[in-house]
C-alpha cells in the first residue's frame, strides 16, 4: 500500500512526510503545503489489489507532545471512492483515535478530501493543516449492506458520536437542539419558543420572514407536512460555564416531503443557557433567523 497526498510542508529531513500517515506512530504527522488552511487538501490511500475498507482511524491534527495546538484538524470531509461515490464525515476536535465508517466495497484505492478544518479564522492562516496517523480496517467477507444493497448505491452512514464525558451533551440540551431541526424545517408555530426570552422577539420575527418567503416560493404547505429525521445529527460540548454551553451539532437530518426523502448536512455551533423553563438557544454562531 502506498499514500499520495495533494501537497506536503517542506521542512529539513521532511519530518512532515505523507508516509508518517502510516508508520504505526501517531507522534509523527503529515502537514499539507500550499497555501491557505487545508481545505481542499486530501489524502490517497492506493492498495495493490481491490481491498474491503470497513473503517478508517483518523489521529486527527499532529498528535506529537506539544504539537496539536500548532497545526490545524479536520473538522468535515468526504471519503471518495472510485466509482465516483462520496460519503461526508466529521471530526471532534480532540485527540486520539477517531473512526470514520466507509463501504466497506472492494476498491483499489480511496481518497480523503478535506472541506473544513479547525480553527476558522484567517488570523491563524500561517497554521498547516496536520493528520497523525490512518489506521486501516479490512474485512475480506463481503459485507452484510453489500449484500443487502448489491445495486451498489450508497447507503446512509452512522455519524460518529463521542463517549467521552467531557463532550457528551446532556439529554435535555440535545433535545432542544434536535427540536430546532424538527421545527425551523417544518415552519411550527412554536418555533420561537426554543430561545430564551431575551432573544425570542427578534428571532420570531426573523422567522416570521422565512415563513413568508415560502409562501411566496409556494413551498409553506408541504414543509408544514414534513417529516424529520434527526438521528444522523452527532452532538458534542464544545465549551461549558455555569449556565451557558457551546454545542456543535453535525452529520445530517432529513426532511422527507411528498414521499420524498432531502438530506441536509449541518455543522453549527449552538450557545444555549439554562432559564428557569429549561435550556434555551441563544445563538447560532454564525447565523440569523
Amino acid at each position: 500500500m502506498t499514500v499520495e497526498v495533494s501537497s506536503f510542508k517542506v521542512d529539513f529531513g521532511l519530518p512532515y512526510a505523507p508516509e508518517n500517515l502510516l508508520d504505526g506512530d501517531p507522534q509523527t504527522a503529515w502537514v499539507g503545503g500550499g497555501v491557505g488552511p487545508g481545505v481542499g487538501q486530501w489524502i490517497d490511500l492506493v492498495f495493490g489489489v481491490p481491498v474491503r475498507v470497513q473503517r478508517l482511524g483518523i489521529f486527527n491534527g499532529h498528535q506529537g507532545e506539544g504539537q496539536y495546538d500548532n497545526f490545524r484538524r479536520i473538522r468535515a470531509g468526504r471519503i471518495v471512492y472510485p466509482d465516483g461515490v462520496e460519503t461526508k464525515f466529521w471530526l471532534r476536535d480532540e485527540p486520539g483515535e477517531q473512526v470514520v465508517e466507509c463501504r466497506g466495497r472492494p476498491f483499489k484505492s480511496v481518497r480523503i478530501v478535506v472541506d473544513r478544518v479547525f480553527p476558522k479564522g484567517e488570523a491563524t492562516a500561517i497554521k498547516k493543516l496536520a493528520v497523525s496517523e490512518i489506521k486501516l480496517y479490512l474485512s475480506l467477507m463481503p459485507s452484510p449492506d453489500e449484500v443487502a444493497n448489491p445495486s451498489g448505491e450508497p447507503e446512509q452512514l452512522p455519524v460518529m458520536t463521542t463517549t467521552d464525558p467531557e463532550f457528551v451533551v446532556p439529554d435535555e440540551m440535545a433535545e432542544l437542539l434536535r427540536e430546532f431541526y424538527v421545527r425551523h424545517t417544518s415552519l411550527a408555530d412554536d418555533f420561537a419558543l426554543l430561545f430564551a426570552e431575551d432573544v425570542r422577539d427578534h428571532n420570531d420575527f426573523q422567522f416570521e420572514i422565512f415563513k413568508e418567503i415560502q409562501r411566496q416560493q409556494r413551498t409553506y404547505r408541504k414543509l408544514r407536512s414534513a417529516k424529520v429525521d434527526t438521528s444522523g445529527l452527532g452532538l458534542e460540548m464544545v465549551e461549558r460555564d455555569g449556565a451557558f454551553a457551546r454545542v456543535r451539532v453535525f452529520g445530517s437530518y432529513v426532511a422527507r416531503i411528498d414521499d420524498k426523502d432531502y438530506p441536509m448536512e449541518e455543522d453549527s455551533v449552538f450557545v444555549v443557557s439554562k432559564e428557569a423553563d429549561g435550556w434555551k438557544i441563544v445563538e447560532i454562531e454564525g447565523q440569523e433567523f
